[in-house]
């Protein structure tokens, strides 16, 4: 089951939090916030703003890329092979043939993400 990426940032806040030995309601008290607040972030009920990630980083002492530094289950090797797999693929083609092709399949995904409504 893949994890959405405000559960993988609530793991994130949660590891760090529990690494300094902090409890819900030190850190909630330490960005002026509830301990309600910091539970849903933690459990990716919620999805912290950037603010609030930048508030979480200074009160545990660590950067805003060490919150977001986690695996994301759906990039995986094999998608990485497919890249690489297209890369030379279109490195044979000519460059206005690759132009035409990216303007395509963004018009394409573009699409998909307006049109796709996931069921919840």
């Amino acid at each position: 089951m893949s994890k959405g990426v405000e559960k993988l940032i609530g793991i994130s806040i949660a590891r760090i939090r529990k690494d300094r030995e902090l409890t819900q309601a030190q850190l909630a008290e330490m960005i002026d916030t509830t301990v309600e607040t910091i539970s849903r972030l933690e459990r990716g009920i919620s999805i912290p703003s950037l603010k609030t990630i930048e508030k979480i980083g200074k009160a545990l002492h660590v950067h805003i890329k060490d919150i977001l530094d986690f695996d994301y289950p759906s990039f995986k090797e094999s998608s990485l092979r497919e890249g690489e797999k297209l890369l030379a693929y279109l490195q044979t083609k000519r460059p206005e043939d690759i132009r035409m092709c990216y303007r395509i399949l963004k018009n394409i995904f573009e699409q998909i993400e307006k049109n796709y409504q996931p069921k919840r």
